[in-house]
C-alpha cells in the first residue's frame, strides 16, 4: 500500500511542476518567411544566421511556403543573410534574441 500512495505522491508533483520544468528553456527561435517583392513566396532560399558575438553561424533553408525556422538559438545578437538564385542578397544586422522569444526578423 506504501508504494501506491509514494507513486500517487511522484504523479502528483510531477503534474504540479510539469509546467514550471518546461520553463526552464533557455534558449529561443528565429524565423520568417521569405518572398519576392511582389509577395510572391520563395522556397529554398538559404539562409545564415550567424551569432555576432560567438561568430557562430547556423544555415536554415526555406520550405515550399517560404518558410524557415532556426530553433534553440542561444540569447544575442545576431546577423540573418538570406540568399537566392536571382535575387539581391538580403542582411539585417543587430538582431536580438532572447530567452524563450520567438523572432521573426523584419525590413
Amino acid at each position: 500500500m506504501a508504494t501506491k500512495s509514494w507513486v500517487s505522491v511522484l504523479a502528483c508533483f510531477t503534474i504540479l511542476f510539469a509546467g514550471i520544468l518546461c520553463a526552464q528553456e533557455f534558449r529561443g527561435t528565429i524565423l520568417g518567411r521569405v518572398s519576392d517583392p511582389s509577395g510572391a513566396l520563395v522556397p529554398g532560399a538559404k539562409v545564415t544566421i550567424t551569432n555576432q558575438e560567438t561568430n557562430v553561424p547556423v544555415n536554415a533553408e526555406t520550405n515550399a511556403e517560404g518558410n524557415y525556422v532556426a530553433p534553440y538559438m542561444i540569447p544575442g545578437t545576431y546577423r540573418v543573410v538570406v540568399a537566392a538564385d536571382g535575387f539581391k542578397k538580403w542582411v539585417r544586422e543587430n538582431v536580438i534574441g532572447q530567452i524563450n522569444a520567438r523572432l521573426v526578423p523584419r525590413n
